[in-house]
């Protein structure tokens, strides 16, 4: 039986009061969730902070922090106090970006997981070929996966279809994957923007720590009963 606390809500496309009625209509159900950039820059900290002190929520801050060393770490300085269990940055940011991260995070964030962001779940091998030059998205996964561990952050995040390269590099990293889907709405093609999904199920067997679900869950018909199918798989 999987628990709902493995599944980090996505609040995305919605206002503070959607926010607060989901969650309302979740009754304790939804116990993580992810608060993104468009979140974050509307409505700041107090967002963070009100969302934990009514529910009690393990929060994931996804601001995908890519900049020089320097600047990164200043931003990671100024969430100091905030109750967030993860934070996103990205990965090809470079090794002194990710260790100024490390450093900063552990003077003024020292509950937080960083979390590297590896390839956007909206990108697909002809994107990654015009981006980066190369036809082999398998090495350019490892050697991202490589520097996150040589940088001594705590997990990645990445789609489900990376997870067997993860697991074979062996490098205890935790895995964070967005790009989640019901089967119903593989099947159907209901994915939007995201390129290379995988079900709850699949993700979690290929041996994903937690999984990222947006729009399948806020916007569900049956809140209740997705609940209900991820909890039973």
């Amino acid at each position: 039986m999987t628990s709902m606390k493995r599944v980090f809500v996505a609040l995305d496309n919605m206002d503070k009061a959607q926010i607060f009625s989901l969650l309302d209509k979740s009754k304790g159900k939804i116990t993580s969730v992810k608060i993104g950039l468009e979140l974050f820059n509307l409505y700041g900290r107090e967002l963070v902070k009100e969302v934990y002190d009514r529910y009690k929520v393990e929060i994931f801050l996804d601001l995908k922090l890519h900049d020089i060393p320097n600047t990164v770490s200043k931003a990671i300085r100024s969430l100091k106090g905030l109750p967030i269990s993860y934070l996103t940055l990205h990965l090809s940011g470079g090794i002194e970006m990710l260790k100024a991260s490390v450093e900063m995070r552990n003077t003024s964030l020292p509950q937080c997981k960083l979390l590297g962001v590896s390839i956007l779940t909206s990108l697909n091998d002809q994107d990654i070929e015009s981006i980066w030059g190369i036809t082999n998205s398998k090495e350019l996964y490892k050697n991202l996966f490589l520097l996150a561990k040589k940088a001594e952050i705590e997990g990645v995040v990445c789609s489900p279809y990376e997870l067997e390269i993860l697991k074979d590099l062996d490098l205890g990293l935790e895995s964070m994957c967005p790009g989640i889907r019901f089967q119903d709405e593989i099947n159907d093609k209901s994915t939007g923007d995201q390129k290379r999904v995988l079900s709850p199920s699949s993700a979690l067997e290929n041996g994903a720590t937690n999984l990222v679900i947006g729009r399948s869950l806020t916007q569900a018909v049956s809140l209740e009963s997705r609940i209900k199918e991820i909890e039973t798989i």
